[in-house]
């Protein structure tokens, strides 16, 4: 397996920890016989869990777009070093991202996100050149 699929095996991964980051701190706020019901209300949590709801769908939003990018690398054969690495800090990005969102660091959150994005276009710029 290459450095850039094992990179997107990984932020598929990530996926879990972020699905259940937030489930589980309702549970704690409220009880098991919540969290396997159906939901109707939700109990009050602090700031951060609904932050960690919206890193999660961040995440699976521009899940897609990367995966979408690093397979047309690794099909085309355009898959290199300079992807591996920017592959790399795409992952590393995208995971401080998701936690700089749940602890609440605004201004770093926006350059983690942009870096991730900058990685991403350096994918695209290898495999169109």
């Amino acid at each position: 397996m290459t450095v850039d699929l094992l990179c997107l095996l990984i932020l598929a991964l990530w996926s879990i920890p972020l699905n259940h980051i937030p489930a589980i701190a309702r549970v704690t706020q409220s009880n098991v016989a919540w969290g396997m019901g159906n939901r109707e209300t939700s109990p009050k949590v602090p700031a951060w869990v609904e932050r960690a709801d919206r890193a999660q769908r961040n995440h699976h939003d521009n899940l897609a777009m990367i995966a979408a990018v690093i397979l047309t690398a690794a099909v085309s054969g355009q898959a290199d070093g300079v992807t591996a690495i920017a592959s790399i800090v795409v992952v590393a990005m995208r995971l401080l991202h998701s936690l700089t969102y749940m602890w609440g660091i605004i201004g770093v959150r926006s350059l983690v996100y942009f870096a991730a994005l900058g990685a991403l276009l350096v994918i695209v710029w290898r495999t169109l050149t």
